[in-house]
């Protein structure tokens, strides 16, 4: 028997995008849970599912979103040694809009200076970030009154990168459809 570390293929990470899609609706099914709650009176909200929900919902889904950005970045980087990475490439340009993912800026002497984010940068940007909050609303316009806080689906990341500040906002649902639109047109099964 032949030793399988000397066969002559390319070994890279096998992404498996079933996994991807589960991940995309664990992912949408807590920001529509948590729009679901966004504006209920809070003195009518309550009980250990609800409290547990509160308690999980945002770090499930930060977990969420870093298993993702390092799935889809590693299939990127494994596509770099494949005959299919212009068709990725291309893909891409057509698939996602300027400004669909989101924003980026840094700090450029005292001036946030803002580009739109590439489905790139997006998943560097959750594997990197230092700072990883979900965006909340009540769906009131009054701040002090009793309503619960639902996640808008905006994250906003923040991190370093060479001791420059940046800061991203990205749309959760259209990075989820970005990883779907991927998973689904590469999948080779």
């Amino acid at each position: 028997m032949n030793n399988p570390y000397w066969h002559e293929d390319v070994k890279p990470h096998v992404i498996d995008f079933d996994e991807v899609r589960s991940l995309c609706l664990r992912a949408y099914s807590i920001l529509g849970a948590s729009r679901s709650l966004m504006g209920l009176p809070g003195d009518e909200i309550g009980g250990p599912l609800v409290n547990l929900f509160f308690a999980r919902a945002e770090p499930d889904l930060n977990g969420i979103l870093l298993n993702l950005a390092v799935k889809m970045r590693t299939f990127e980087d494994v596509l770099t040694m494949a005959e299919r990475k212009t068709e990725y490439d291309s893909f891409c340009e057509a698939q996602f809009e300027d400004g669909e993912l989101g924003s980026i800026g840094f700090d450029g002497q005292g001036v946030l200076e803002r580009k739109d984010l590439t489905f790139r940068e997006a998943c560097n940007k959750i594997i990197h970030g230092l700072d990883i909050r979900a965006v909340y609303d009540n769906g009131s316009n009054d701040r002090d009154e009793n309503w619960t806080w639902g996640m808008t689906g905006i994250i906003e990341i923040s991190g370093l990168q060479r001791d420059k500040q940046w800061d991203a906002w990205l749309s959760v649902e259209d990075f989820l459809h970005a990883c779907l639109s991927i998973a689904n047109g590469f999948d080779q099964k």
